[in-house]
């Protein structure tokens, strides 16, 4: 699949992360995930919650790949998954 992707959307929001959520939870939360454009969804963090953007460092390299499922852009960081609700 393609990663290179433009996502039109009007706004994301922190939802919670992988550590705060149980296993059910977390599973329902990455159904129908695929790997995601990583640069676009931090150009997005960047502007929508610059504070999780500075927190987890993410203009520095991170070896990690992100998600998008239908409904969340999941951010991999130190290998704890963020959940970003996508707001179109």
């Amino acid at each position: 699949m393609k990663t290179n992707l433009t996502y039109n959307v009007k706004a994301i929001e922190y939802e919670t992360c992988c550590s705060c959520i149980d296993i059910i939870t977390w599973e329902e939360l990455m159904k129908g995930a695929v790997k995601a454009n990583k640069r676009e969804i931090n150009r997005l963090v960047k502007r929508f919650e610059p504070t999780f953007y500075n927190m987890l460092a993410l203009n520095f390299y991170n070896p990690y790949h992100y998600f998008r499922t239908e409904n969340h852009f999941v951010v991999v960081h130190s290998a704890t998954e963020y959940f970003f609700k996508i707001i179109e």
